[in-house]
């Protein structure tokens, strides 16, 4: 759950789809309260990012990295309680 009180899809759930979209470029991992991305080359700007949220995480890694070589992930879809 976020600061905002929304309940995300399970962490295996969005991890997959974090490695669909970034594993490309980085490790993505889970630790039970942050998610993790660490770049694939070590000599890389901005080689590791922390956050709460898998939101915030996307969006600093679109911030350093511009648009993913993955596929698009479907927002909506990720949260439970939007049909």
């Amino acid at each position: 759950m976020d600061e905002y009180g929304d309940t995300w899809a399970p962490p295996a759930q969005v991890l997959a789809e974090l490695t669909a979209r970034w594993g490309r470029t980085h490790k993505i991992a889970w630790t039970g309260r942050f998610w993790l991305a660490t770049h694939h080359h070590p000599r890389a700007p901005w080689r590791s990012q922390i956050e709460p949220t898998p939101e915030m995480l996307e969006s600093r890694l679109r911030a350093h990295y511009g648009m993913p070589p993955g596929p698009p992930v479907d927002r909506a879809k990720r949260r439970r309680d939007v049909p």
